[in-house]
């Protein structure tokens, strides 16, 4: 009898661990459903998940993130059950109830209970709690037939569907959407001898140099992490400074730099860095990063599209100018699921106008002879190569650099026939695919 109370003494802190998950969870779809908050931002907001051991933070993240690559098939699923809609937080609960059971096998007792015990935690919630065991229920014995009818493609938002099929075909558009199921591995860039790191962290060296390891987990517990010999950046991120050359000594401007992997790069490869954001609090990550790895850059907090260089070197001007623009990050889907849910048209619309105008102050710091990359990690063509288009109908002085085949080792493929990157989320799948990015290399006449 003692040897029992005391096994069940211990089990129930868990449990409530994990029920915490569940909130957290929860709380984060509704916050990026309904407020259009990065789920990184919502869970960092929720002072329950500052309390979560770290699996159990990895859990919450776990049903969130797949709660929201798998919204479409998810609703597909759930909708014929449901007569009324319910309210924010009850209606994030169902879905998040019901990611567990359909892609994370969760036990269905697990979920079910877990579910009804979070809406009657509340006064407010507490009269939802019936529904959602009624129809969590039904989603548990007949959910897997109904998911069969559904798509990968159901998951993606209409506007981008039609906006995808239209640029790149069908086909594209399904391989993305199949692509955005999957979890993403961690991509890392590292200081130096990347076949080391490669064992050291039980991950693969791609052929870009990125060390490659199937699961992200705690990034701070993977080894060489506090000693700063590697930072954490998709391969396709990594690609833009690599197109520069030989960087050592060179004057560079890394234009809305934060959070700071290009600028760890562009340091670590030898190049005197200036690195420009207008968000402070962004900026910090910056200064963390540089501080972990031991490297340096000259950070500065400014509007891109307003700063001047007030260095006596300002009349030569900078020998590369790398602006990775704000914009619509569609193409990071993989790893930010949220982004899919929070962006629509209208800030595409916005945010086209912003990168016309810091493309414009960027081609104003390049020297004579001198380079300017624009990237951005979007799939909108709109803020690719129609805005390259427009600027070099705006700058007459400045003319493409067709980037070359063994520039962007075996994406070849990615090539434009005008010589810019266009990256699509589908390519290396058999090795977890890559976010969607677009690149394009210009130089000062």
């Amino acid at each position: 009898m003692s040897n029992k109370n005391t096994k069940n003494d211990s089990d129930r802190p868990r449990k409530t661990l994990i029920n915490g998950s569940r909130y957290v969870a929860a709380r984060c779809v509704q916050l990026v459903l309904e407020q259009g908050q990065p789920l990184d931002l919502a869970m960092s907001e929720i002072a329950l998940f500052k309390q979560l051991e770290g699996r159990d933070r990895a859990f919450a993240r776990l049903i969130a993130a797949t709660t929201l690559r798998r919204l479409g098939q998810i609703d597909a699923v759930l909708d014929p059950y449901i007569k009324k809609t319910p309210a924010p937080y009850p209606h994030a609960v169902l879905r998040t109830g019901a990611a567990q059971l359909l892609f994370l096998e969760t036990p269905a007792h697990a979920a079910v209970g877990a579910a009804v015990s979070l809406l009657k935690r509340s006064k407010k919630t507490i009269s939802a709690a019936g529904m959602a065991n009624a129809i969590l229920r039904r989603v548990s014995e007949q959910g897997q037939d109904l998911l069969q009818k559904s798509d990968p493609v159901d998951n993606l938002p209409l506007w981008l569907k039609a906006d995808w099929s239209k640029s790149y075909g069908k086909d594209a558009c399904k391989k993305i959407a199949e692509i955005l199921i999957q979890e993403p591995p961690l991509d890392i860039s590292v200081k130096q001898d990347p076949a080391f790191w490669a064992e050291k962290i039980g991950g693969d060296v791609l052929p870009s140099g990125t060390v490659r390891r199937d699961k992200i987990g705690d990034i701070t517990a993977i080894p060489g992490f506090k000693e700063g010999a590697w930072w954490a950046q998709d391969i396709s991120a990594s690609l833009p400074v690599k197109l520069l050359g030989d960087l050592k000594d060179k004057r560079v401007l890394d234009m809305c730099a934060a959070p700071g992997g290009k600028t760890m790069q562009l340091a670590a490869a030898g190049a005197d860095v200036t690195a420009l954001d207008k968000n402070t609090s962004r900026l910090k990550f910056i200064e963390e990063n540089l501080k972990r790895t031991g490297l340096t850059a000259n950070i500065i907090a400014a509007d891109g599209a307003k700063w001047r260089d007030s260095e006596k070197t300002s009349q030569a001007g900078f020998d590369h100018v790398l602006l990775d623009a704000p914009c619509s990050a569609t193409g990071t889907f993989r790893r930010r699921p949220d982004v899919l849910h929070r962006k629509s048209m209208r800030d595409v619309d916005h945010l086209i106008r912003v990168q016309e105008r810091l493309l414009l102050a960027a081609a104003r710091h390049v020297r004579s002879g001198g380079t300017l990359l624009y990237c951005t990690c979007s799939l909108q063509r709109r803020e690719g190569e129609e805005q390259v288009a427009k600027f070099l109908k705006n700058r007459s002085d400045f003319r493409l650099i067709p980037i070359l085949e063994e520039e962007v080792f075996t994406l070849t493929y990615a090539i434009s026939a005008r010589g810019e990157v266009r990256i699509m989320p589908f390519f290396l799948t058999e090795k977890g695919g890559m976010d969607g990015f677009f690149i394009a290399r210009f130089t000062r006449c």
